[in-house]
């Protein structure tokens, strides 16, 4: 069965998000204290699409393809298919019919000039590659695969030996490692400047060098965090960090900062799992809470 593909516009660019699967069921393990009765206490929230009926969060696995000029950047790349993730079994071993979604939809792999991988989580850079005869092959052949530097750096030569990180080496071996053998990788700043518009911002503690990517055109900016947050109930409540995030007082502290910058503004804002429409407006309320509007782009 195809995926579900939104086409978006924002000003002038052109955005697609190819959603891989839902994220619902995970998020009590995500987000434990945004339990129903703590969601009820969020007036634009519980009357939100981000939540269910039954005030339980809903999320996905999605990338996100942003046209600007001549420019097609593929930004958080999913979970992908035949990945071997031996803490992750529910993740491991899939068979989505993402690159056969693509060619249905008429999307040219080789148009794609640009990845960026926000971090290194096997969610996020999952279609980077893909599995046949027995290789790893880049999906996205003609395009420049851009890693944070400091963000590679740990994961190939400093994270610790356990379960976990055990996982993400094989992560390594199967999404990174054959971009970088392919001769496609290239590795950045954390503020980079990427040109036509598109520059990266340092928002770390879900990782320990994560970024969020940003989008100027015209009078237009937004923002596609990543996992700075994994829902819209981390705007209203900063504070909520993610379970697996690896320094939760350094990612309430992007948090903060990011949503300081940008409340009250016209730069729109999303994260890789915000369900759509998925961008939107914070602003600050009377009580100097964070608020999250909205807003429908799709075409």
């Amino acid at each position: 069965m195809a995926l579900e593909v939104i086409k978006s516009k924002i000003g002038d660019v052109e955005i697609m998000q190819v959603v891989e699967q839902p994220l619902d069921q995970y998020y009590s393990m995500f987000l434990p204290m945004a339990t129903p009765e703590e969601i009820e206490k969020i007036d634009w929230l519980k009357t939100s699409h981000h939540v269910n009926k039954d005030l339980s969060l809903k999320g996905s696995s999605q990338m996100f393809v942003v046209k600007v000029n001549k420019r097609v950047f593929v930004i958080d790349t999913c979970i992908g298919n035949e990945k071997q993730l031996l803490e992750f079994p529910f993740w491991a071993n899939q068979k989505f019919e993402f690159l056969e979604t693509l060619d249905e939809i008429g999307f040219d792999r080789n148009s794609v000039t640009d990845v960026l991988c926000t971090h290194l989580h096997l969610d996020h850079v999952g279609w980077n590659t893909y599995y046949k005869d027995g290789i790893w092959h880049p999906t996205f052949p003609k395009a420049k695969y851009h890693f944070a530097q400091d963000e590679y750096d740990w994961w190939h030569e400093v994270a610790p030996v356990d379960d976990f990180l055990i996982t993400h080496k094989d992560v390594l071996m199967q999404s990174v490692y054959p971009v970088i053998r392919a001769g496609l990788a290239n590795f950045v700043a954390r503020d980079a400047d990427l040109g036509d518009g598109i520059s990266l911002i340092s928002t770390p503690g879900h990782t320990v060098a994560h970024i969020s990517v940003q989008v100027k055109n015209g009078d237009q900016t937004f923002i596609i965090g990543g996992d700075m947050c994994h829902h819209p109930c981390q705007i209203a409540k900063p504070d909520w960090a993610m379970a697996a995030d690896f320094s939760q007082d350094q990612s309430t502290e992007s948090r903060q900062k990011m949503f300081e910058n940008i409340a009250d503004t016209e730069t729109l804002y999303t994260c890789t799992h915000f369900k759509n429409p998925a961008f939107g407006k914070v602003k600050k309320n009377e009580n100097g809470e964070y608020v999250y509007n909205s807003i429908d782009y799709s075409k």
